[in-house]
C-alpha cells in the first residue's frame, strides 16, 4: 500500500511524507536538546568565562554536532518544501515564482554552509 502511494500515481505523496518525516526528526532533536539542557545545565555559572566554557563543552561532542546538523538539514528541507507549496499557491507568474524559489534555495544552501562552518570550528 505504501509503495503504491509513493509511485508516480500520487506525485505529491513523496513531498508530503518528506515534510512529515523532517518534522519528526526536528521534534526528536528538540526533546533530546531539552533533556540534555536539564541534565547538564551549562547556563548556571557565575562568570561569563565559566559560562562560555560550559557551553563549548556542551556542544563539542561530535555526536551532538552531527545531531545538530541533521536537525538543520531537516529544518531547511522542511522550509524548502513549505515555501515551494506557498509559492505554488500564491504566486501565479511562473517566472517570478521560479526566481523567488531560486532565491530561497540560495539562502538555504548558504545557511547550510554557514552552519557547517560554525559547527566544525567550535
Amino acid at each position: 500500500m505504501l509503495i503504491q502511494l509513493l509511485t508516480h500515481q500520487y506525485p505529491g505523496m513523496r513531498l508530503w511524507l518528506s515534510q512529515r518525516l523532517t518534522a519528526v526528526v526536528m521534534a526528536i532533536y528538540i526533546v533530546l536538546l531539552v533533556v540534555l539542557l536539564l541534565i547538564v545545565q551549562p547556563f548556571g555559572h557565575t562568570t561569563w568565562q565559566q559560562n562560555y566554557a560550559a557551553w563549548i563543552e556542551f556542544v563539542s561532542p561530535v555526536w551532538f554536532r552531527l545531531a545538530t546538523l541533521l536537525f538543520f538539514v531537516s529544518l531547511f528541507m522542511h522550509a524548502w518544501l513549505g515555501v515551494a507549496d506557498v509559492l505554488k499557491d500564491y504566486v501565479f507568474n511562473k517566472v517570478l515564482r521560479a526566481y523567488m524559489q531560486l532565491a530561497v534555495d540560495i539562502v538555504l544552501v548558504g545557511y547550510l554552509f554557514w552552519l557547517v562552518y560554525i559547527l566544525w570550528n567550535i
